[in-house]
C-alpha cells in the first residue's frame, strides 16, 4: 500500500511539474516582427518609426526606430493580434493587415513596407513633402537635385558649384573642402578625362536627369583607391515605373548671349524586360576675358610690368545619351547592358593685347594677337552587368564588364603683330598653327561578392582589372615648332575585402584593398620612356555609434592614392600666347594620402564634421617664370607634402510648414611644403558657405532664394580672391501637375566672377577673369505615361526588388 501511495504521489508530482513547466513555456513563447521600410523608388527610409498596436484596443504595445538601411526588428511579442503602423515625416502613414502571433511556437513575421510621399492642403497653402536637398548617411553625403527649384533646371557643372564644401576654380579643377584631385564618377564609373573635358561633359548633363549626387570624403575598400581628395558620384536616373512612361524638357539661358537645352527620357517596363534611354542637348555661348598683371622682380628687369588684356567669344554644343536594357532571367538573376556617350564641340575666338612697360609704366612695346581654337570630343562607354541574388538573406554575386573610348582634338591658330612705343609696326609677326588630339581606350572587368553572416555581420570581397591606353599627338608649325607623339599605358589589378559588424548601437567596418599598378609612358620622337610599377595596400576603417534615435557619431579613416591625369603626363607644350604656355610632366609620380574624419548628426538636421588629410609627394600646379624671355609656363610637379584641415556645419531646418532652409559653412586650413629651391612652404586659413531657402506658396507655386560666399583660398600655389553670388528661382505646376514651368536667375548681382594671384620666388602675377556670371534660365518639363500600369513586375513576389538593385 505504501509503495502504491508513493507511486501515486510520484505520478502526481510529475504531472504537477509538467503542468508547471508547460505554463512556463507558454509564458515564454513570443514572436518577432521584422522588415524594411523604403520609399517608392526603393530607397531606404532612415529612422522611420515602426509601431506595434493592439488590433482591438488600438493601444501602442511596442515601437522601434529603423536604422540607416530602413530595417527594424520588434521582438519578444506576446501572443495576440496586432497591426504594424509605420510613419515618417514627409510620408503618408501606412498600416498593415492584422498580424497574428500564436502561442504554439516562436513566430517570425517579415514585412516590407513602402511609404508614399505626402501632399496635403493646409489652408490656402499646399505643403508638399519632398526629400531634403542634403542627406547624411553613414559613409557619404547625398544631394537630391529635385529638392531644389534652381538645380533641377541647371546643368551638373553649375550644381556642383553649389554643393557643401565643393569649389571649382577658373581652370575647371574641382576641390572638396580645399583639396584638389577629386575623383568624379558617373554611375560609379570613372570618367577618365581631363578637367576641361570633364567640365564640358558635366555642362551637357542636366540636373533633370540626375537622381542624386554622392559626396564621399572617405571611400571604403569597395571603391578604387584612386582619388586622394574624395569621390563625387553622380547617379543618373533610371525610371522603374511599370509600363511605358517618360518625360521631356526644354530650356533657355539668357545672358549677353543665348543658350538653350532640351531632352527626352523614355522607359518601357513589362514584366521581366525593361528598356530605357535618354538624350539631352546643351548649347552655350558667351563672352570671356582676362586682365593679367605680371611684375618682374629680378634686378635685371628692375620692376618691369607685363599687362595682358584679353577679350573673346565662345560657343559650343554637347550631346549626351544613354540607352540600356535589363532582362530578368529569373526573379533572382538579372542581366543588364548599357551604352552611355557624349560628343560635342567648343569654339573660342580671342583677341589679346600684351603691353611691356618699365617700373614707371612707360610702354616699351605692344603685341596685338588673335587666336581661335576648335575643340571636338567624342566618348562612349559600353557596360554589361550580371547580378545573382543567391538567397533571401542578402548573399549576392555581381559581375561588370566595361569598354570605354574617348577621342579629343583641338586645332588652334594664333597670329600676332608687334608695335613699338610709338605704335609703329616692328615687322616681327608671330604665326603659330597647332594640331593636337588624343585617343583613350579603357577595358575593365569587376567581380563583387556579398555574404551576410547572421544578423550582425556582413562580408564583402571582390576583384577588378583595368587596362588603359592613351595615344596623343601634337604638331605645331610657325613661330614655335613641335612635333611629338606620346603613348601611355596603365594596367591595374586589384582585390579587396570588407567586413562589417554591428553590436547593439555600434557598427564597425574594416576594409583592405590591394592594388598592383604597371604603367609606361613613351615619347616617340625623343624616345624617352618612363616605366613605373608599384604594389600597395589601402586600408579603411569606419565606426558609427548611435547614441540614441536623434544622435549619431561617425569616425572614418582611409588611405588613398592620387594618380596624375593622363594629360598631366603628356610632355607637350600648349601655347596660350607667345609669353604664356602650359607643359606636361611625364615624370610625375602618384601622391598618397591619409584621410581621417569625425562627424556628428543630430536628427539629420545638424551635421558637424571635422577632417584631416596628410598627403606625401603631393603633385600640384606650379607657375614657373623665365625672366630672360619674359615668359611663364604652368606645369604639375611633385612637392614635399600638404596638410588639409577642415571643420564644417550643415544645417537643415523647417521654420514653418511652407519654408525650408539648408546651409553649410566650412572652415579650412591648407599648407603646402615645397621642395628645395623654392620658398619652404605656403599656408592659408579660409572659409566658404552657402544657404538655400525654399518656400511653398498657394496656387502650386514655389520659389528658392540661395547664396554662397567664398573667402580667399589657397588652390595649388595660387590664392583666389573672395567672391559671392545670390540666386533666385520660381516654379509652378501645370497640366494637372504633370508639368513644371521654372524660372531662375543665377548670380543676381553679378558678383561671382573670379580673380586670383600668385606671389613666390620670382613669380608675381594677378589675374581677373571676365565672363557671364549672371544668367536668366527658363525651363519646362512634362511627365507622361501610365504611372500605374499593372504588369507582373508590380507584384511583390515578382521581380520588383531585383529591378531596384540594378543601378545602371
Amino acid at each position: 500500500m505504501k509503495s502504491k501511495r508513493n507511486l501515486h504521489t510520484s505520478r502526481m508530482f510529475v504531472i504537477a511539474c509538467l503542468t508547471f513547466f508547460s505554463h512556463l513555456l507558454y509564458a515564454e513563447t513570443s514572436g518577432t516582427i521584422k522588415g524594411r521600410v523604403t520609399d517608392s523608388k526603393n530607397n531606404p527610409v532612415e529612422f522611420a518609426t515602426a509601431s506595434l498596436v493592439n488590433s482591438a484596443t488600438k493601444k501602442l504595445v511596442k515601437g522601434e526606430i529603423c536604422n540607416n538601411k530602413g530595417e527594424f526588428i520588434i521582438d519578444k511579442i506576446k501572443p495576440g493580434e496586432y497591426i504594424l503602423a509605420v510613419s515618417m515625416i514627409g510620408f503618408a502613414k501606412t498600416e498593415s493587415e492584422k498580424l497574428v502571433i500564436d502561442s504554439k511556437a516562436n513566430k517570425v513575421i517579415e514585412k516590407n513596407i513602402v511609404l508614399s510621399e505626402t501632399s496635403q492642403q493646409l489652408g490656402s497653402v499646399e505643403v508638399v513633402a519632398t526629400k531634403k536637398f542634403i542627406e547624411q548617411t553613414v559613409d557619404k553625403m547625398v544631394i537630391n537635385p529635385e529638392a531644389s527649384i534652381t538645380t533641377s533646371s541647371e546643368n551638373v557643372y553649375e550644381i556642383l558649384k553649389k554643393l557643401p564644401g565643393i569649389s571649382i576654380d577658373n581652370s575647371d579643377n574641382i576641390s572638396m573642402k580645399g583639396k584638389q584631385n577629386v575623383k568624379v564618377l558617373i554611375d560609379e564609373k570613372p570618367t577618365y578625362v581631363s578637367a576641361n573635358q570633364l567640365a564640358a561633359m558635366l555642362k551637357g548633363m542636366q540636373g533633370k536627369n540626375v537622381d542624386r549626387i554622392e559626396i564621399i570624403e572617405n571611400p571604403s575598400a569597395r571603391y578604387d583607391a584612386e582619388g586622394n581628395s574624395g569621390i563625387i558620384n553622380i547617379k543618373t536616373k533610371h525610371i522603374k515605373t511599370p509600363g511605358f512612361n517618360g518625360s521631356t524638357f526644354a530650356g533657355a539661358e539668357i545672358a549677353s548671349k543665348f543658350g538653350w537645352n532640351g531632352g527626352l527620357d523614355l522607359n518601357m517596363n513589362y514584366g521581366k524586360f525593361n528598356v530605357y534611354g535618354n538624350y539631352s542637348l546643351y548649347n552655350w555661348a558667351g563672352p570671356n576675358g582676362m586682365d593679367a598683371t605680371r611684375r618682374f622682380t629680378s634686378d635685371a628687369l628692375n620692376g618691369a610690368y607685363q599687362l595682358i588684356y584679353t577679350r573673346g567669344q565662345y560657343d559650343g554644343q554637347s550631346h549626351n545619351y544613354k540607352i540600356g536594357a535589363d532582362y530578368f532571367i529569373r526573379k533572382n538573376h538579372v542581366v543588364s547592358v548599357m551604352l552611355r556617350g557624349s560628343n560635342g564641340h567648343s569654339d573660342n575666338n580671342d583677341q589679346s593685347k600684351t603691353t611691356f612697360a618699365d617700373k614707371f609704366m612707360h610702354v616699351d612695346s605692344t603685341l596685338i594677337s588673335k587666336s581661335n581654337s576648335n575643340e571636338r570630343w567624342k566618348n562612349q562607354t559600353i557596360n554589361a552587368n550580371y547580378k545573382w541574388d543567391i538567397d533571401s538573406i542578402g548573399q549576392s554575386l555581381s559581375a561588370d564588364f566595361d569598354y570605354a573610348w574617348f577621342n579629343y582634338s583641338s586645332p588652334n591658330k594664333q597670329d600676332g603683330v608687334y608695335y613699338n612705343s610709338a605704335g609703329n609696326n616692328q615687322n616681327h609677326d608671330i604665326n603659330v598653327s597647332t594640331k593636337q588630339g588624343n585617343d583613350i581606350s579603357i577595358y575593365t572587368a569587376k567581380l563583387d561578392y556579398v555574404l551576410p553572416l547572421g544578423k550582425s555581420f556582413n562580408f564583402e570581397a571582390g576583384a577588378k582589372a583595368s587596362f588603359v591606353n592613351t595615344d596623343s599627338k601634337i604638331n605645331m608649325q610657325g613661330y614655335l615648332v613641335q612635333d611629338d607623339h606620346f603613348i601611355y599605358s596603365e594596367d591595374i589589378q586589384a582585390a579587396y575585402i570588407n567586413a562589417r559588424g554591428q553590436f547593439n548601437k555600434t557598427t564597425f567596418q574594416l576594409g583592405l584593398r590591394l592594388e598592383n599598378t604597371i604603367s609606361k609612358g613613351t615619347s616617340v620622337v625623343t624616345n624617352q620612356v618612363n616605366d613605373t610599377s608599384y604594389l600597395k595596400i589601402f586600408p579603411s576603417f569606419f565606426a558609427q555609434q548611435a547614441i540614441n534615435k536623434d544622435n549619431n557619431i561617425n569616425f572614418k579613416y582611409s588611405y588613398r592614392i592620387g594618380r596624375p591625369d593622363y594629360d598631366m603626363l603628356n610632355p607637350f607644350r600648349w601655347m596660350v600666347d607667345p609669353y604664356t604656355y602650359n607643359v606636361g610632366n611625364p615624370n610625375l609620380k602618384p601622391q598618397f594620402t591619409h584621410s581621417l574624419g569625425l562627424s556628428h548628426s543630430f536628427k539629420n538636421a545638424l551635421i558637424t564634421s571635422v577632417g584631416y588629410n596628410y598627403s606625401s609627394g603631393v603633385f600640384t600646379q606650379i607657375i614657373r617664370q623665365d625672366d630672360a624671355t619674359k615668359s611663364i609656363y604652368q606645369t604639375n610637379e611633385n612637392l614635399s607634402s600638404s596638410v588639409d584641415m577642415n571643420i564644417s556645419e550643415t544645417i537643415q531646418l523647417q521654420p514653418t510648414k511652407w519654408w525650408r532652409l539648408n546651409g553649410t559653412i566650412t572652415g579650412m586650413f591648407k599648407e603646402i611644403k615645397f621642395n628645395s629651391g623654392m620658398d619652404s612652404k605656403i599656408n592659408r586659413w579660409s572659409y566658404n558657405g552657402n544657404i538655400s531657402n525654399n518656400f511653398t506658396l498657394p496656387y502650386k507655386i514655389g520659389f528658392e532664394l540661395s547664396g554662397r560666399y567664398s573667402s580667399s583660398q589657397l588652390i595649388s600655389n595660387i590664392i583666389t580672391r573672395p567672391r559671392y553670388s545670390i540666386d533666385f528661382g520660381i516654379q509652378r505646376k501645370v497640366l494637372k501637375d504633370k508639368g513644371n514651368i521654372k524660372l531662375a536667375i543665377n548670380d543676381i548681382f553679378d558678383t561671382g566672377r573670379g580673380s586670383a594671384y600668385a606671389k613666390y620666388g620670382n613669380v608675381d602675377i594677378e589675374v581677373i577673369n571676365h565672363y557671364d556670371s549672371r544668367r536668366l534660365q527658363i525651363s519646362f518639363n512634362y511627365n507622361f505615361g501610365k504611372a500605374e500600369f499593372k504588369t507582373r513586375s508590380n507584384r511583390s513576389t515578382a521581380s520588383s526588388e531585383e529591378q531596384s538593385r540594378s543601378s545602371k
